[in-house]
C-alpha cells in the first residue's frame, strides 16, 4: 500500500469539529449581510430564489474533431469558460445577485431582493426569468477575435426555484463561499439537468408566478409570452443591458497563444490554486474524486422545521464534510477542489514533475476512497453519539476517474473561481451519480484499467459495496499472503516427498 488511514487521527479531528459546533446558532437573513465569512457553528435563514445555469455543450469543447483531449482543446475550454463566466458574473453583480458556486458547466447564483414574502417572492422570481433571459442571450453570441479563433457560444438550460433555505459556510480561510441547504437549490439544480435548452421552472416556482400547471416540470420550459411577460415586470434593463455586458466581457479578450501550461509535482496536497491562472495552468493525467453525502437532502427536509433539527444539519454537514477533506488531504496527500453542496470533489496524483504514474495513482486513488468512506462512517457514529442525532439514512456514493486535467481559475481577478476541467472530471461525476442505495463506490474506465490485480478482484462491473479502508487493506494482506504462499510452493521438492527448500521472503 501507498498511504494509510488514520483511525487516531480521524477520532482526534472529529471529536474537535465537534466540538466547533456544539453550540450552533440559526438567525434570520438581514439585508446586504456579508455570506462569506458566517461562522461554521451559524447559520442564515434565506427566503430567496435560487437559479442554476448548465452550460450544456462543455464535452464538445474539451475535444479535438477526432475524440481526443489535447492541451489546444484545453484552451479553447478554458477560454470559453473564461469569457461566458465573466459575462454572467457581470450580470450578477449588476443585478443584486449572490453569486454561489461555478462547477464544471453549472453555476449557481440566489435573487434574495426585494426582500419579503408573498408578492415580494413573485417579483423575485421575475427577476430571476428576467435574469436567466438575458444570460442566455448573451450566451448565445459567438464573440470574433481578431487574429484568432472565434469563442463559440454557449448552449444554456437553468433551472429555477424558489423558498426557504439553510445559508452556511462553504470552505475555509481564502475560499469561504455561501452555501445554501434546503429543498429550493436542490429543486432549481435537477431542474437544470437536462439535453434540452431553455429556463425550466419547478411546479412551485410556476405556481407562484400564476403559471398553467405543468404534467412534467423538467421538460416544460418556459414559452416566449411566459418570458416577455416576466421580463416586462421585471424591467432590469434599468440596471444592465445586453450591450452593456458585451462590452464588459470585450474589455480583456485573451487570445488562445496567452494560455500556458506546465505540470506540477505530485502528489496534490500543497497546490496552491491561488497562483494558478491562463498563463500558468496546470494540465496532467490526474484521478479525479467526487464523494457525495446520499440521503442528506431528505436529512435536511426533515430537520428544517426545529431549531433542533437545523442545528443538528449544520453539525452533520461540518463535521462530515471536513472530515473527508482532511482524510484526502492528510492521509493520501491529495487535494480538494471545491465542496459542491453536500459532496467534495477531491483530485491526487502519484508521479513526477515530468510523468503521472498511472497505475499508482489509481491505486492511490482506490485507498483514498476507502478511507474516505471509512472516515464518513466514524463521523457518523461520533455524531450520534454526541448529538444524538438519527443519521441513519445518510450514506455515501463516490465515483472516480482518471485523465488529462487541466487545474487553473477563471474570471476577472478579485472574482475568479477554480477549475478542474478534463473528460474525466466529467466521467468520475457520471459515476458517482450511477451509484444506487447509499454505500456503493464506482470507478470509471480509464482508472480501473489501470488498477492493480490486487485492487480489481474488490469490483464487479467496476462497481463496489462498502469500500471501507480496512476492506483496501484487506485486500493486500491476502495479496501478500498469496504470494508467500506461492513462493513457498515453487520451492524445490526433494525426491517427491512434503520437504521443501526454506524461501526468505521480505
Amino acid at each position: 500500500m501507498f498511504y494509510n488511514w488514520d483511525s487516531d487521527r480521524a477520532e482526534q479531528n472529529i471529536n474537535t469539529l465537534c466540538d466547533q459546533v456544539d453550540n450552533v446558532e440559526i438567525v434570520q437573513y438581514k439585508r446586504s449581510l456579508d455570506l462569506g465569512n458566517i461562522p461554521v457553528n451559524k447559520a442564515y435563514e434565506m427566503d430567496a430564489v435560487h437559479l442554476y445555469v448548465d452550460i450544456l455543450n462543455l464535452n464538445e469543447l474539451l475535444v479535438t474533431t477526432s475524440g481526443n483531449e489535447t492541451e489546444y482543446s484545453h484552451k479553447r475550454a478554458i477560454r470559453f469558460f473564461d469569457s461566458h463566466f465573466r459575462a454572467i458574473r457581470f450580470i450578477l453583480e449588476k443585478t443584486d445577485c449572490i453569486f454561489v458556486d461555478f462547477h464544471n458547466q453549472r453555476l449557481h447564483a440566489v435573487i434574495p431582493r426585494p426582500y419579503g414574502t408573498d408578492e415580494d417572492e413573485k417579483k423575485r422570481l421575475d427577476r430571476a426569468v428576467a435574469i436567466s433571459d438575458l444570460i442566455i442571450k448573451v450566451a448565445e453570441q459567438q464573440r470574433e477575435i481578431s487574429g484568432d479563433e472565434t469563442i463559440p457560444a454557449s448552449k444554456i438550460r437553468i433551472g429555477i426555484d424558489s423558498g426557504l433555505a439553510l445559508t452556511v459556510n462553504n470552505g475555509r480561510k481564502k475560499h469561504r463561499e455561501p452555501l445554501f441547504l434546503g429543498n429550493p437549490a436542490n429543486h432549481a439544480a435537477k431542474h437544470s439537468s437536462g439535453k434540452s435548452q431553455g429556463i425550466y421552472l419547478t411546479a412551485n416556482a410556476r405556481k407562484i408566478l400564476g403559471l398553467v400547471e405543468a404534467l412534467d416540470t423538467k421538460k416544460t420550459k418556459l414559452t416566449v409570452d411566459e418570458i416577455i411577460s416576466s421580463v416586462e415586470r421585471a424591467a432590469i434593463d434599468k440596471e444592465v443591458t445586453q450591450e452593456q455586458v458585451v462590452d464588459e466581457v470585450c474589455t480583456d479578450i485573451k487570445l488562445l497563444k496567452d494560455f500556458g501550461f506546465t505540470r506540477t509535482t505530485p502528489p496534490l496536497k500543497d497546490l496552491d490554486f491561488t497562483s494558478l491562472y491562463y498563463k500558468s495552468a496546470k494540465r496532467q493525467e490526474i484521478l479525479s474524486i467526487y464523494a457525495d453525502i446520499d440521503g442528506f437532502t431528505n436529512f435536511v427536509s426533515n430537520n428544517l422545521d426545529t431549531i433542533e433539527g437545523k442545528e443538528n444539519i449544520v453539525r452533520c454537514l461540518h463535521v462530515l464534510r471536513s472530515e473527508m477533506d482532511a482524510c484526502l488531504s492528510q492521509d493520501f496527500a491529495g487535494r480538494r477542489v471545491r465542496f459542491i453542496g453536500d459532496c467534495i470533489h477531491g483530485i491526487l496524483c502519484e508521479g513526477t514533475s515530468k510523468d503521472t504514474n498511472m497505475n499508482n495513482t489509481a491505486d492511490v486513488g482506490t485507498e483514498a476512497v476507502g478511507g474516505i468512506r471509512s472516515s464518513f462512517l466514524l463521523s457518523l457514529d461520533l455524531l450520534e453519539e454526541r448529538f444524538d442525532i438519527d443519521i441513519s439514512e445518510l450514506g455515501l456514493a463516490i465515483g472516480y476517474e482518471i485523465g488529462e486535467t487541466s487545474l487553473t481559475r477563471v474570471g476577472k481577478k478579485g472574482q475568479s473561481t477554480r477549475i478542474s476541467l478534463g473528460i474525466s472530471t466529467i466521467n468520475a461525476e457520471e459515476e458517482q451519480r450511477k451509484c444506487t442505495g447509499n454505500a456503493e463506490t464506482r470507478i470509471g474506465n480509464k482508472a480501473y484499467e489501470n488498477l492493480s490485480t490486487t485492487y480489481k478482484d474488490l469490483f464487479s462491473n467496476r462497481s463496489a459495496s462498502d469500500l471501507t479502508f480496512e476492506t483496501v487493506k484487506g485486500a493486500n494482506i491476502q495479496n501478500e499472503a498469496k504470494q508467500k504462499e506461492s513462493i513457498y510452493d515453487s520451492a524445490y521438492s526433494f525426491n517427491n516427498s512434503n520437504v521443501k527448500a526454506h524461501a526468505t521472503v521480505k
